[in-house]
Formats: C-alpha cells, sequence, structure tokens
C-alpha cells in the first residue's frame, strides 16, 4: 500500500443490519470511491458488538473510521477518545439506537464526529444518505436493505419483497450468532457489495468449503426448533409483575442468541417480557421484549432507578447489563413499578387522543 494512501476502517454489528450496512459502505468506497474518501479503496472491514470495541479496536490507527449499528456506550466513547487523540481519526456514525441519538450532540461538539442517526434500521439510514450522494445501489444491495426494514421494524412485509429475501437476512443474524467467526461476518459483508449477481459466498471450515447462504438458511431452522422448546420451558417458568412477566435464565441459557428467545417467550405469553441472562465473565444481561416501543421505555426507568447500566437494542427490545449490587428481589421490584408507570403513561396518552 501507498503510504500516502488513505486508510479506512469501516466497523459494524453482528446483525443483518450491521452486515448490509457494512455492504453498502464497502461498496461506495471500494466500487464507487465515493465515500468517506473519493477514490476507490479498499478498507479494512471488521464485526464488532458495543462491549467489545474497546477491545476489538485497542490498537491500531486509520486517517477515517466509519462506525455502524453500534450502539452508543462507555466502551464505545473509550474507542472513539482514543482514536481522536492518538491518531487523529475523522470518524463517522451512522446508528438508529436511542443512546447514540440523545448523544449525538456530544458526538458532534466534544469530539467532532460527523453523525447520521434516525429511527429507521442503520442499513437504511446509510442507503439514503448514499444515494443522496449520488450513489445507487447494485439490486442486491436494494433488496436486502427492504429486508433488513423488515426485519428490524417488525412492521408489514413490503409489497415488493419475498419472503424468502427475508429469511436469508434473517439467516445471516442466525448463523452469525452461531458462528460468531470474523471470517464468515467479512465474507457476508464482501458477497452482499460485490456487483455480480450469482457469485456465491463461501466458508471454509475444516478441510471442505460451505455455501454460507445455504448454512445460514439450515441454521436458522435449527436455532429456531430449539428455540421453540426452550422459550415453551421459560414461558412456564415466567412469573407474573403485574404488567410485565420476569424470566430468569440464568441456570438454562449460556449460549448466544439471548435476544431472539426472549422474543419467542414473548411471542409464546403475548405479554411484555423482562429476561434475565448470565454471561461467561459473569455479568448479568437483561433483555426486556414488548410492543409499541414499551421495552425501552421501561428499560430507562430502570436506569433512573440505578438497576441497569448503558441501555441498547430498540424500542421493542432493550438490552442492558444488570448493576452488580442489584438482587433479583430488588430487580423484581422495579420491574413491576416500571411496567406500572408505562401502562398508566399509555392509558393516558389513548384518554388524549
Amino acid at each position: 500500500m501507498d503510504k500516502n494512501e488513505e486508510t479506512v476502517l469501516i466497523v459494524a454489528d453482528w446483525d443483518a443490519d450491521g452486515v448490509v450496512a457494512a455492504a453498502i459502505m464497502l461498496y461506495a468506497q471500494e466500487r464507487v470511491g465515493r465515500f468517506p474518501v473519493e477514490e476507490r479503496l479498499k478498507p479494512d472491514i471488521m464485526p464488532s458488538g458495543p462491549r467489545s470495541i474497546a477491545e476489538n479496536l485497542s490498537s491500531g490507527c486509520w486517517n477515517h473510521v466509519v462506525i455502524l449499528d453500534i450502539p452508543y456506550t462507555q466502551e464505545v466513547e473509550l474507542v472513539i477518545k482514543r482514536l481522536r487523540e492518538e491518531c487523529n481519526s475523522k470518524i463517522y456514525y451512522f446508528d438508529h439506537h436511542n443512546s447514540t441519538i440523545e448523544n449525538m450532540p456530544k458526538l458532534e461538539e466534544e469530539y467532532n464526529i460527523f453523525v447520521v442517526v434516525g429511527k429507521s434500521p442503520t442499513a437504511v439510514i446509510v442507503s439514503r444518505f448514499l444515494e443522496g450522494m449520488g450513489v445507487k445501489l447494485t439490486p442486491r444491495l436494494g433488496e436486502f436493505v427492504k429486508a433488513v426494514s423488515v426485519l428490524e421494524g417488525g412492521g408489514k412485509r413490503q409489497a415488493n419483497i419475498s419472503s424468502g429475501m427475508v429469511s436469508v437476512a434473517a439467516s445471516i443474524s442466525k448463523s452469525l450468532n452461531q458462528l460468531r467467526s470474523k471470517n464468515a461476518w467479512i465474507k457476508y459483508v464482501q458477497w452482499l457489495s460485490n456487483p455480480i449477481p450469482f457469485e456465491i459466498a463461501a466458508i471454509k471450515m475444516g478441510e471442505d468449503k460451505i455455501n454460507l447462504v445455504k448454512y445460514g438458511m439450515e441454521v436458522s431452522k435449527k436455532n429456531d426448533e430449539e428455540l421453540k422448546d426452550i422459550a415453551m420451558e421459560l414461558a412456564m417458568s415466567a412469573k407474573n409483575l403485574g404488567f410485565i412477566r420476569f424470566v430468569d435464565a440464568r441456570d438454562k441459557w449460556k449460549r448466544r442468541g439471548s435476544s431472539a428467545l426472549t422474543s419467542a417467550i414473548y411471542r409464546i405469553l403475548n405479554a411484555p417480557v423482562a429476561a434475565l441472562f448470565e454471561k461467561d465473565e459473569g455479568s448479568r444481561i437483561l433483555i426486556i421484549r414488548a410492543g409499541e416501543g414499551f421495552a425501552e421505555e421501561i428499560m430507562k426507568s430502570l436506569h433512573d432507578m440505578d438497576i441497569i447500566d448503558d441501555i441498547g437494542g430498540h424500542g421493542n427490545i432493550a438490552v442492558a447489563r444488570l448493576r452488580d449490587e442489584v438482587t433479583i428481589k430488588r430487580l423484581e421490584t422495579a420491574l413491576r413499578r416500571a411496567a406500572f408507570e408505562a401502562n398508566k403513561r399509555k392509558f393516558k396518552e389513548t384518554l388524549n387522543t
């Protein structure tokens, strides 16, 4: 590489929204040469979650760093601070999580970051931004943006998007959740960004190469079957806390896919659900699934009560780390109160409309 050539890093979340957003950005830089540098460059690409980003980007410097679909947390701020102070990197932040939206003024004023946020999935935000700059997406990328919009929004399926395309997008999240392979993530991003319509994405596993799309669909089907069984068992153990059900899954589920499992329990109970999980390092993760944006509203109340730390996720599924000193009894009391207050506000809003 030419010593004078600009360097670019694209870092995005592991799920389908992050993968598609990264693919769009990779296409815009590598194939079109439009953003963030106006020439064709081969960027570094990397998957990361909000908790692991400080470790993943603890070393190395780039002239330009693009952060996609990663909610703003203390760990993200540590990375931004290092990149600005040690590397003088130009940072571009595209996201739809409320923690990022709320901290947008701080990111712009304190760290001089280029921030683009909104309520749509990050892939949609990125596609609209780049299309506004004259970048025309390939048909493949365009279809996956629509599919991610269906998955992330949880709303009505668009008339011009097939259920098969939505299933493939969902399988990307599920297979990466199973593999947790940086190489597989990179392959998915490269495949999506490739303008050649029928090139197959493959990854080496052991002595064999597998088709990532086919593998993703197989993993998705298997995961759905496993989740259905454990979700039913946990749903039966749910504790009624008034307007929300609480599930202590710490001893029942140690694998990845906690958000998907919580959603499965929510569908079975047809009521707001708070599920508690424990990670290998001992941290306790609370996930709330509820409709009409209540999940995030309840989680914000818990944050105000000093029950949890940083809030991630979306309006209908929110994720946070339970504070070390919080007992299960205290958590249950806080959940009961937070859900009651959210339901009371909903009732008042209904009366006023």
